[in-house]
């Protein structure tokens, strides 16, 4: 089986591998073993960290990605719990996530809402985005994760959030709904709301009442007209 057996398995991973690369469907027991070893030239060709874990959340299988992003060689991860990939601070949370997912099993991000961190061998840790996806097998149900790195996304985001913050006028991000994204200190200050007061909210808190139904076309509008201009 190459490099994927690892030491420390407590079963056999060939059977678990007789799947199709489709997540959440089921390859028979006659399938042809190149349908394994396509699944496994898939694995590693991913841009990803790929961590594959059983139903225990015991690691099955990891790709090249995950060596280098996490610095641990295959076989110190192989047979191990995927929580040695999370800080310790998160690791009952981290377990709590994983037996929902096995009771809800369909493609999603994980911990949708939430600060993803992973932990690398050396100790430092980094803000991941992690995709999770069932593959069934003859041997019952895996879990496959998708491992992103978004630390310069994160350094970006912070950086805006900065610009945000230096800007000398009261500053509102709203989405596509009008929902309150991001505000500056100008804008609690010029308000008088608490930040955590706006965030969520529609922008028409911010419009008098008389003002809000042309408020919400005027911002209808602008979507279908966007341009930088005075509102109104």
């Amino acid at each position: 089986m190459g490099d994927f057996v690892g030491s420390h398995s407590t079963r056999p991973a060939g059977n678990a591998l007789q799947q199709s690369c489709r997540c959440g469907s089921r390859l028979g027991a006659a399938a042809p073993r190149t349908a394994e070893e396509r699944f496994r030239a898939l694995l590693e060709a991913a841009p990803d960290a790929m961590v594959i874990v059983d139903d225990t959340g015991t690691i099955r299988l990891v790709n090249a990605q995950t060596e280098s992003l996490f610095g641990y060689r295959r076989e110190e991860l192989l047979g191990h719990p995927v929580e040695i990939l999370v800080p310790g601070r998160f690791r009952t949370h981290h377990t709590q996530h994983r037996d929902n997912y096995a009771n809800n099993r369909q493609v999603r991000p994980m911990g949708a809402g939430l600060e993803l961190n992973g932990l690398r061998k050396n100790g430092t840790e980094f803000p991941v985005e992690i995709s999770l996806s069932p593959l069934e097998t003859t041997d019952g149900l895996l879990l496959s994760a998708a491992v992103r790195d978004v630390s310069d996304r994160k350094a970006a985001e912070e950086r805006f959030r900065a610009l945000l913050e230096a800007a000398p006028d009261a500053m509102v991000i709203v989405d596509d709904t009008g929902t309150i994204r991001l505000v500056n200190a100008q804008t609690e200050s010029l308000f008088g709301y608490r930040r955590e007061e706006l965030l969520g909210h529609p922008v028409e808190i911010l419009v008098p009442g008389r003002f809000r139904t042309h408020h919400t076309q005027h911002r209808d509008n602008y979507a279908n007209n966007r341009q930088v201009r005075p509102m109104g």
